[in-house]
């Protein structure tokens, strides 16, 4: 790239290309920077100096196309690092539908309950505003309406344009009310076991519901608009749907060691509260309230 010298840079692929041609353009613009210098939300220095960015996302998806936020894994340390600059929003997405037609049908139901995620989190996120909201609440709606057909049917293009669509609505709302716990913990366990970003939110969903309804309103707000009686029932029932275990224990995609999860345990759930994403969950959770939270995901236990 630095030999190249463009003007436009154009991204095409699911979230982790995407996410790593964004820090890619960051050190472009400004290659004498370490990626140590660019972890701390906005501590990245201004973009466009030399390249404007174009994303065009295969999956449906990540949201990386509209947002402020770039997923990077440290494989040393086993850490998933959520970088978060202003200037990374893209200047142009493009959402073509028959793109995500060619996903198999376990990733189509990994990226597409991202988007998921993206949505919920976003409505019971702290600074979640009468802005957000909207866009939030619609991409539930288009999810739980869509996301099993394109999984059942992965040429119906209505449905793969349906989600397209949530996950850019997801991603304007999230990339302004920012997350909470599900992505906080879904970060460190994949990059402890490695497990798909869209699985382990999948399978931590509706642990963290639980855990922030003693904190939060915004659920029931949202079932109230949605005509929901239960959103986490939901979740699950759609999770089942799509063969997406409910705990992590019975997850085949990575090994689930138990011996190396309990060595992990408090180390991961020490990063997970650090993470950035943490500062928006509702409530004040603890690293307690958070190896907690991994406990009654890994094995399958209720939220006290």
């Amino acid at each position: 790239m630095l030999a190249f010298a463009p003007d436009w840079i154009v991204a095409i692929g699911g979230g982790s290309a995407l996410d790593a041609a964004k820090v890619m353009w960051c050190f472009y613009e400004h290659p004498q920077l370490s990626f140590e210098d660019i972890i701390t939300p906005g501590s990245m220095p201004a973009l466009r100096n030399k390249a404007k960015f174009i994303a065009i996302p295969s999956t449906s998806g990540t949201a990386s196309e509209i947002t402020a936020f770039s997923v990077i894994t440290d494989t040393q340390k086993h850490i998933k690092y959520p970088i978060v600059a202003a200037d990374m929003v893209p200047d142009i997405a493009i959402l073509d539908p028959a793109l995500p037609m060619t996903m198999p049908k376990h990733i189509t139901a990994n990226t597409g309950m991202d988007v998921m995620a993206h949505a919920v989190e976003a409505v019971a996120s702290t600074a979640a505003t009468a802005f957000t909201d909207p866009y939030a609440v619609q991409a539930i709606k288009m999810v739980l309406d869509s996301l099993p057909i394109a999984y059942a049917e992965p040429k119906n293009l209505e449905a793969r344009l349906a989600m397209h669509e949530a996950s850019a609505l997801a991603g304007m709302a999230f990339t302004n009310a920012s997350l909470g716990l599900v992505h906080s913990m879904a970060h460190k366990i994949g990059g402890e076991f490695g497990v798909t970003h869209g699985l382990a939110n999948a399978i931590l969903l509706p642990y963290v519901i639980a855990y922030n309804r003693k904190f939060t309103d915004k659920y029931a707000y949202a079932e109230k608009l949605l005509g929901l009686q239960d959103l986490s029932m939901a979740i699950q029932e759609m999770n089942k749907k799509m063969d997406i275990p409910s705990c992590f224990k019975d997850c085949t995609e990575v090994d689930f060691n138990e011996t190396k999860f309990k060595e992990v345990l408090a180390r991961m759930s020490q990063h997970a509260f650090e993470d950035p994403c943490t500062l928006t969950n509702p409530g004040k959770p603890t690293p307690t309230d958070v190896q907690q939270l991994f406990e009654a995901a890994y094995y399958g236990k209720a939220v006290n």
